[in-house]
């Protein structure tokens, strides 16, 4: 089997695929973008649908892995909490067809790859277990793990999305690396402030007048 043949065919899906979406992406303009015939699609993968999968792990497996990494690193559960988001921002500013593929995984009606289901469980699972080791050692305020995880990941992940009319809208760039390191350090602050359990206590403090 010729990985170089695999290999243009994974780089052309990401690209195709992440502009078009499953469907919008034929087999024909797969196999021309990567310089190989028809047949190479079947040969090399089986279907169309194995080389959706093949694309996605090729982006998701080695983000995985540098989010686990992340909350390896040294610190309180905050600390590892902010190197998670700081990498999974690094993640999406490196490869924009990451969030372009999953907008059009989330409209089409066609299969989630397994591999980004897989992926999408663990990370939360990561996230929600820095949270619930916060929760543990009294530095995060009580809540659901789970549903917190999600509120902490929908941050960078919305910011990816929303780029074009981010600068369009409001003339935030985000290929300045400037506005990117403004950013990030924005919304870490905001992500501690929310998990904090200071926070927490703050609002006690000062109790909504009816």
């Amino acid at each position: 089997m010729n990985d170089t043949t695999r290999e243009s065919l994974v780089r052309a899906g990401r690209e195709l695929f992440a502009r078009h979406g499953f469907d919008g992406a034929s087999v024909r303009a797969i196999t021309r973008q990567a310089g190989t015939n028809l047949g190479a699609i079947t040969y090399h993968f089986g279907s169309k649908q194995a080389l959706f999968e093949a694309v996605a792990a090729s982006l998701v497996q080695p983000a995985r892995e540098r989010l686990q990494a992340a909350t390896r690193g040294p610190g309180t559960p905050l600390d590892r909490i902010e190197a998670m988001v700081r990498a999974f921002f690094e993640i999406l500013f490196e490869h924009p067809e990451l969030p372009q593929l999953m907008v059009h995984v989330m409209l089409s009606s066609s299969p989630v790859p397994e591999v980004g289901l897989r992926t999408m469980q663990a990370n939360v699972g990561l996230l929600a277990s820095l949270i619930r080791e916060g929760q543990e050692d009294g530095s995060v305020r009580p809540g659901d793990p789970q549903l917190m995880a999600l509120s902490v990941a929908a941050q960078p992940l919305w910011l990816a999305l929303a780029r074009r009319m981010l600068r369009e809208g409001i003339a935030l760039d985000l290929k300045e690396p400037e506005t990117r390191t403004d950013l990030v350090a924005s919304v870490v602050t905001f992500v501690r402030a929310a998990l904090s359990v200071q926070a927490e206590s703050a609002g006690a403090e000062h109790p909504e007048i009816d």
